[in-house]
């Protein structure tokens, strides 16, 4: 099958982004209620459906950061407790190894390589309780780091999980212990 011309994501991820908006409190206006009318969670949707679900945010709110990395905390709570995440996962550092393996992140989102990127752990050093991710994905850092930290967190192994990306903006660090 050739590869579609246009970044695709899955609709759970649209789904997940939702219940987190619902369960966080997060109000995006009524235009998030027609993108997710006709949501299918087995269905793919082009990437731009997602960049105008999670530009809706941006709307609402004037310091949308903190917003993007709560709701990427809660959409990894929610697939971690209500999803398949605890059969796929034992550890929170499982998590980072899964994240940026092959069924991750590849498992949301399809489409040419150079449009859909990349998310590739650069380094990790479980002693010291630190990893590096280099990211190229279309989405946004602030939720990824969420992500991660959500992802990281879930099993409940870990008592303290970081990410930050102060200087390249594709470069993601995870402090963790």
């Amino acid at each position: 099958m050739a590869a579609d011309p246009e970044p695709m994501v899955h609709g759970t991820l649209m789904a997940g982004f939702a219940q987190a908006c619902i369960n966080l409190k997060i109000v995006a206006g009524r235009q998030v209620g027609e993108l997710l009318a006709d949501l299918d969670v087995s269905e793919w949707y082009p990437l731009r459906r997602w960049v105008q679900l999670e530009q809706m945010i941006g709307v609402t709110y004037q310091n949308v950061d903190p917003i993007r990395l709560k709701l990427g905390i809660e959409m990894m709570s929610l697939w971690y407790h209500r999803g398949p995440g605890r059969d796929v996962i034992r550890r929170g550092v499982d998590f980072l190894h899964f994240q940026t393996g092959s069924t991750g992140i590849v498992s949301v989102i399809r489409g040419p390589q150079d449009l859909v990127g990349s998310f590739d752990l650069r380094e990790f050093d479980a002693a010291a309780g630190r990893a590096v991710i280099h990211s190229t994905t279309p989405f946004h850092r602030k939720i990824e780091s969420g992500v991660l930290i959500g992802g990281l967190l879930a099993p409940g192994d870990l008592d303290y999980v970081n990410v930050h990306n102060d200087g390249d903006p594709d470069l993601l660090v995870v402090e963790f212990h």
